[in-house]
């Protein structure tokens, strides 16, 4: 996730509530293997305009969840291997499917 333009380029700022709150939006519904929510994001998650102007670093992660989830079913053991913000809401959450 990032906004580039709502970047704090000294790097000393906390990460603001519409980054944490669209982050912990996905982080639980990919824990909870809730596709058909997620494939929602555009109605459902919390500020996801301003997490994602434009949507080409997110839709690769649909990809790779229907990837891990062939058959229809949401895949088991999602971990966050990297985690963290810089520049206050530019976030380097990787996702592992298990």
């Amino acid at each position: 996730m990032h906004n580039l333009g709502a970047l704090d380029w000294s790097d000393r700022a906390a990460p603001p509530a519409w980054a944490t709150d669209f982050e912990g939006w996905l982080r639980d519904g990919l824990r909870r293997g809730a596709v058909e929510e997620l494939l929602a994001a555009r109605e459902r998650a919390p500020a996801l305009r301003r997490a994602h102007p434009t949507a080409e670093h997110l839709l690769p992660l649909f990809v790779a969840l229907g990837a891990a989830s062939p058959s229809g079913t949401p895949p088991d053991g999602v971990t966050f291997p990297i985690e963290g913000f810089e520049y206050g809401s530019l976030s380097r959450l990787a996702v592992r499917f298990g």
